[in-house]
């Protein structure tokens, strides 16, 4: 038997994996009985969606790994390839944080993202033309926030995973895995994504339970942005997922600012 450890850092909003954060999820192989085989362990707090692709095969590898859990990502017999300590260095890997077939509650009433009496300026809502028109973004929502400015969690949950090393950001595509990020695991399976974080912009790590309402983080410009702002959004997968607010009964309009009238909330 041969063991080689790789670590995978998750991505931004969805995707691959890449930031010196937590150890992610650990891949290794195994060589026994005539068959290769890839393993993964998700030793993040949330479950994850996770997708292996060797350059060498036609196919995809997916399977759904739950919190603390490890299954056989890749197993084929060893006469199949032609160089197994090659193969592993041909596959790539896509990682998706939460349930790929959560169900959101619908029901459930969020806070707006920052804390009791503050208020800010919607700038993008959902279907927009410029960047929230994309299954991942499309009922987004970004609120307009000088930098240094407090945000809160919409939903409790556990946080799975944390971003803060980046620097960099401005009105280009360039910058768009440089945001950096709070994700936020809920019960129902679904993940709020807090985006474009100042450097060293979180108050919270990964594991950390928090509450609806609590301050997690200070918002920023980081990634491809325009502007010093909050992109708050809740994934289903890699799906987002349309939600609603506490005490406001129409749906949200760019070019309004919305105060957040209530404290926390322990749900």
């Amino acid at each position: 038997m041969r063991t080689l450890i790789l670590l995978l850092f998750l991505l931004p909003l969805v995707g691959t994996v890449q930031d010196s954060n937590a150890q992610a999820v650990f891949i290794w192989d195994d060589i026994s009985n005539e068959e290769f085989t890839l393993w993964a362990q998700n030793n993040l707090p949330c479950p994850v969606y996770l997708k292996a692709e060797p350059d060498s095969l036609d196919t995809k590898f997916e399977r759904f790994v739950p919190k603390g859990g490890k299954d056989k990502l890749i197993q084929l017999p060893i006469d199949s390839l032609d160089s197994p300590s090659e193969f592993k260095g041909q596959v790539r890997y896509h990682l998706t944080l939460g349930n790929p077939n959560a169900i959101h509650d619908s029901s459930y009433k969020y806070l707006l993202p920052y804390p009791k009496g503050k208020s800010h300026i919607l700038i993008q809502g959902n279907n927009s033309a410029f960047t929230h028109n994309m299954p991942n973004s499309k009922y987004a929502f970004d609120f307009k926030m000088p930098e240094n400015s407090l945000i809160s969690a919409a939903r409790g949950g556990t946080v799975g995973f944390v971003s803060v090393n980046n620097k960099k950001g401005g009105d280009n595509e360039d910058y768009l895995q440089q945001a950096n990020k709070i994700m936020v695991c809920h019960n129902d399976g679904t993940i709020a994504v807090y985006a474009h974080l100042r450097h060293k912009g979180a108050l919270v790590d990964v594991g950390e339970q928090v509450y609806a309402g609590e301050v997690i983080g200070f918002s920023g410009n980081t990634g491809f942005s325009t502007t010093p702002h909050l992109h708050f959004v809740v994934l289903a997968g890699s799906k987002s997922v349309p939600v609603t607010f506490r005490e406001l009964s129409d749906p949200l309009q760019s070019g309004f600012a919305y105060e957040q009238k209530l404290n926390f909330s322990l749900e």
